[in-house]
Protein backbone atom coordinates (compact mmCIF):
# COMPACT_ATOMS: atom_id res chain seq x y z
CA UNK A 1 0.00 0.00 0.00
CA UNK A 2 1.10 3.56 -0.74
CA UNK A 3 2.38 5.78 2.07
CA UNK A 4 -0.48 8.19 2.69
CA UNK A 5 1.78 11.23 3.20
CA UNK A 6 3.19 10.92 -0.33
CA UNK A 7 -0.15 10.88 -2.18
CA UNK A 8 -0.79 13.97 -4.34
CA UNK A 9 -4.55 13.54 -4.70
CA UNK A 10 -6.68 11.10 -2.71
CA UNK A 11 -8.96 8.94 -4.81
CA UNK A 12 -11.16 5.92 -4.22
CA UNK A 13 -10.28 3.13 -3.62
CA UNK A 14 -8.37 4.43 -0.57
CA UNK A 15 -5.55 1.89 -0.63
CA UNK A 16 -3.20 3.80 1.64
CA UNK A 17 -1.30 3.06 4.83
CA UNK A 18 -0.96 5.42 7.80
CA UNK A 19 0.97 5.13 11.09
CA UNK A 20 -0.86 3.20 13.79
CA UNK A 21 -3.40 1.68 11.41
CA UNK A 22 -4.84 -1.61 12.71
CA UNK A 23 -4.75 -4.66 10.48
CA UNK A 24 -8.56 -4.75 10.23
CA UNK A 25 -9.00 -0.97 10.00
CA UNK A 26 -10.16 0.34 6.63
CA UNK A 27 -9.93 3.91 5.36
CA UNK A 28 -13.32 5.31 4.40
CA UNK A 29 -12.22 8.86 3.57
CA UNK A 30 -9.08 10.95 3.64
CA UNK A 31 -8.79 14.68 3.06
CA UNK A 32 -6.51 17.68 3.31
CA UNK A 33 -7.41 21.32 3.72
CA UNK A 34 -8.87 22.78 0.55
CA UNK A 35 -6.15 23.79 -1.91
CA UNK A 36 -7.29 27.42 -1.73
CA UNK A 37 -5.78 27.56 1.77
CA UNK A 38 -2.43 26.43 0.36
CA UNK A 39 -2.59 29.04 -2.41
CA UNK A 40 -3.41 31.72 0.14
CA UNK A 41 -0.34 30.86 2.23
CA UNK A 42 1.85 30.71 -0.86
CA UNK A 43 0.67 34.18 -1.91
CA UNK A 44 1.54 35.45 1.58
CA UNK A 45 5.11 34.25 1.14
CA UNK A 46 5.32 35.86 -2.29
CA UNK A 47 4.43 39.21 -0.74
CA UNK A 48 6.80 38.52 2.18
CA UNK A 49 9.69 37.96 -0.24
CA UNK A 50 8.79 41.15 -2.12
CA UNK A 51 8.63 43.07 1.17
CA UNK A 52 12.06 41.75 2.19
CA UNK A 53 13.48 42.85 -1.16
CA UNK A 54 11.92 46.32 -0.97
CA UNK A 55 12.99 46.84 2.64
CA UNK A 56 16.52 45.70 1.86
CA UNK A 57 16.77 48.06 -1.11
CA UNK A 58 15.44 50.95 0.96
CA UNK A 59 17.97 50.37 3.73
CA UNK A 60 20.77 49.87 1.23
CA UNK A 61 19.98 53.15 -0.54
CA UNK A 62 19.76 54.98 2.76
CA UNK A 63 23.12 53.64 3.93
CA UNK A 64 24.80 54.28 0.57
CA UNK A 65 23.60 57.90 0.63
CA UNK A 66 25.02 58.36 4.11
CA UNK A 67 28.46 56.88 3.44
CA UNK A 68 28.63 57.81 -0.24
CA UNK A 69 29.10 54.28 -1.62
CA UNK A 70 27.34 52.85 -4.68
CA UNK A 71 24.45 50.54 -3.80
CA UNK A 72 24.84 48.40 -6.94
CA UNK A 73 27.31 45.83 -5.57
CA UNK A 74 25.55 44.96 -2.25
CA UNK A 75 22.21 44.56 -4.10
CA UNK A 76 22.91 40.94 -5.11
CA UNK A 77 22.91 39.53 -1.53
CA UNK A 78 19.57 41.24 -0.86
CA UNK A 79 18.07 39.68 -3.98
CA UNK A 80 19.42 36.27 -2.93
CA UNK A 81 18.01 36.65 0.59
CA UNK A 82 14.54 37.56 -0.69
CA UNK A 83 14.68 34.65 -3.15
CA UNK A 84 15.67 32.33 -0.31
CA UNK A 85 12.74 33.56 1.78
CA UNK A 86 10.40 32.85 -1.12
CA UNK A 87 11.75 29.37 -1.89
CA UNK A 88 11.93 28.20 1.72
CA UNK A 89 8.53 29.66 2.58
CA UNK A 90 6.92 28.15 -0.52
CA UNK A 91 8.42 24.74 0.27
CA UNK A 92 7.51 24.98 3.96
CA UNK A 93 3.79 25.72 3.55
CA UNK A 94 3.46 23.25 0.66
CA UNK A 95 5.00 20.44 2.71
CA UNK A 96 2.85 21.14 5.77
CA UNK A 97 -0.27 21.22 3.59
CA UNK A 98 0.55 17.95 1.85
CA UNK A 99 1.42 16.02 5.01
CA UNK A 100 -1.37 17.32 7.28
CA UNK A 101 -4.33 15.01 6.69
CA UNK A 102 -7.60 13.89 8.26
CA UNK A 103 -8.86 10.31 7.98
CA UNK A 104 -12.18 8.58 8.60
CA UNK A 105 -11.86 4.84 9.17
CA UNK A 106 -14.08 1.97 10.27
CA UNK A 107 -12.80 2.49 13.82
CA UNK A 108 -12.13 6.21 14.38
CA UNK A 109 -11.56 9.72 13.18
CA UNK A 110 -7.87 10.57 13.13
CA UNK A 111 -5.64 13.33 11.86
CA UNK A 112 -1.96 14.12 11.53
CA UNK A 113 -0.96 17.76 11.87
CA UNK A 114 2.55 18.77 10.82
CA UNK A 115 3.89 21.80 12.70
CA UNK A 116 7.16 21.64 10.74
CA UNK A 117 8.08 19.49 7.72
CA UNK A 118 9.75 17.09 10.18
CA UNK A 119 7.51 17.16 13.27
CA UNK A 120 3.88 16.20 13.71
CA UNK A 121 1.26 15.42 16.29
CA UNK A 122 -1.70 13.10 15.88
CA UNK A 123 -5.22 13.14 17.29
CA UNK A 124 -7.81 10.35 17.25
CA UNK A 125 -11.42 9.96 18.34
CA UNK A 126 -12.83 6.40 18.38
CA UNK A 127 -16.28 6.03 16.82
CA UNK A 128 -17.75 4.61 20.03
CA UNK A 129 -16.87 7.84 21.87
CA UNK A 130 -18.55 10.24 19.46
CA UNK A 131 -21.64 11.84 20.97
CA UNK A 132 -22.68 14.05 18.05
CA UNK A 133 -21.37 15.84 14.98
CA UNK A 134 -21.77 19.26 13.42
CA UNK A 135 -20.76 21.35 10.44
CA UNK A 136 -20.55 25.11 10.06
CA UNK A 137 -18.80 27.97 8.32
CA UNK A 138 -16.72 30.33 10.41
CA UNK A 139 -14.78 33.44 9.53
CA UNK A 140 -14.40 35.50 6.39
CA UNK A 141 -11.94 33.17 4.65
CA UNK A 142 -14.20 30.13 4.89
CA UNK A 143 -17.19 32.17 3.73
CA UNK A 144 -15.19 33.63 0.83
CA UNK A 145 -13.95 30.27 -0.41
CA UNK A 146 -17.17 28.38 0.48
CA UNK A 147 -15.41 26.14 2.96
CA UNK A 148 -16.46 24.82 6.34
CA UNK A 149 -15.54 22.96 9.50
CA UNK A 150 -16.68 19.50 10.52
CA UNK A 151 -16.69 18.73 14.23
CA UNK A 152 -17.29 15.60 16.27
CA UNK A 153 -17.85 15.83 20.02
CA UNK A 154 -17.07 13.27 22.67
CA UNK A 155 -18.15 13.40 26.31
CA UNK A 156 -15.25 11.13 27.25
CA UNK A 157 -13.06 12.65 29.92
CA UNK A 158 -9.33 13.11 29.32
CA UNK A 159 -6.47 15.09 27.93
CA UNK A 160 -5.52 18.70 27.80
CA UNK A 161 -7.31 18.88 24.48
CA UNK A 162 -10.62 18.83 26.34
CA UNK A 163 -12.50 21.89 27.46
CA UNK A 164 -14.44 21.93 30.70
CA UNK A 165 -18.06 22.97 30.78
CA UNK A 166 -20.32 23.16 33.77
CA UNK A 167 -23.42 21.01 33.47
CA UNK A 168 -26.72 22.81 34.03
CA UNK A 169 -28.37 22.44 37.44
CA UNK A 170 -25.32 21.04 39.24
CA UNK A 171 -21.72 21.69 40.13
CA UNK A 172 -20.54 18.74 38.09
CA UNK A 173 -17.81 19.39 35.51
CA UNK A 174 -17.98 17.59 32.16
CA UNK A 175 -14.92 17.21 29.94
CA UNK A 176 -15.83 17.56 26.28
CA UNK A 177 -13.33 16.68 23.62
CA UNK A 178 -13.78 18.06 20.11
CA UNK A 179 -12.34 16.72 16.88
CA UNK A 180 -12.16 19.17 13.98
CA UNK A 181 -11.71 18.83 10.23
CA UNK A 182 -11.27 22.41 9.04
CA UNK A 183 -11.30 24.26 5.73
CA UNK A 184 -12.92 21.58 3.57
CA UNK A 185 -15.68 22.04 1.02
CA UNK A 186 -17.80 18.96 1.79
CA UNK A 187 -18.55 19.41 5.49
CA UNK A 188 -22.33 18.92 5.30
CA UNK A 189 -22.05 15.77 3.19
CA UNK A 190 -19.29 14.53 5.49
CA UNK A 191 -21.45 15.14 8.55
CA UNK A 192 -24.32 13.13 7.04
CA UNK A 193 -21.92 10.34 6.11
CA UNK A 194 -20.37 10.13 9.58
CA UNK A 195 -23.87 10.03 11.09
CA UNK A 196 -24.64 6.98 8.90
CA UNK A 197 -21.30 5.46 9.85
CA UNK A 198 -22.02 5.88 13.56
CA UNK A 199 -25.41 4.23 13.14
CA UNK A 200 -23.80 1.30 11.32
CA UNK A 201 -21.10 1.10 13.99
CA UNK A 202 -23.75 0.79 16.71
CA UNK A 203 -26.19 -1.55 14.98
CA UNK A 204 -24.32 -3.39 12.23
CA UNK A 205 -20.68 -3.42 13.25
CA UNK A 206 -19.93 -6.83 11.76
CA UNK A 207 -20.64 -5.44 8.26
CA UNK A 208 -18.44 -2.34 8.50
CA UNK A 209 -15.79 -3.95 6.31
CA UNK A 210 -18.13 -3.41 3.34
CA UNK A 211 -19.55 -0.04 4.40
CA UNK A 212 -19.50 2.36 1.45
CA UNK A 213 -16.52 4.76 1.57
CA UNK A 214 -17.20 8.48 1.46
CA UNK A 215 -16.70 9.88 -2.04
CA UNK A 216 -17.44 13.61 -2.38
CA UNK A 217 -20.17 14.60 -4.82
CA UNK A 218 -21.40 11.01 -5.08
CA UNK A 219 -25.11 11.69 -5.54
CA UNK A 220 -27.94 10.84 -7.87
CA UNK A 221 -26.92 8.97 -11.00
CA UNK A 222 -23.26 8.88 -9.96
CA UNK A 223 -24.22 7.06 -6.77
CA UNK A 224 -26.32 4.55 -8.72
CA UNK A 225 -23.44 3.90 -11.11
CA UNK A 226 -21.05 3.47 -8.18
CA UNK A 227 -23.31 0.92 -6.47
CA UNK A 228 -23.58 -1.03 -9.73
CA UNK A 229 -19.81 -1.03 -10.20
CA UNK A 230 -19.08 -1.86 -6.56
CA UNK A 231 -22.06 -4.01 -5.48
CA UNK A 232 -20.23 -5.30 -2.39
CA UNK A 233 -20.61 -1.94 -0.65
CA UNK A 234 -23.66 -0.80 1.27
CA UNK A 235 -24.73 2.21 3.36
Amino acid sequence: MQNIFTVKEFQFPYKYKFPGQASDEQILFVVRENKMMLLLRQVIFVFTAILVLMLGMFLLNMISNIIGVSAALPLLPIILISLLVFVLGFWWVSTLWKKSICIVTTKRLTKFVYTTPFNRHSLSLPLDQIVDTGSYTKGLIQALFRLGTFTARSAAASSGLATDEESSGSNKRINKKYFYIENVSVVEDLQHYVAKLLDAFKHNRESLSTFRPFIPELKGERRKEFMKKWPEYWS
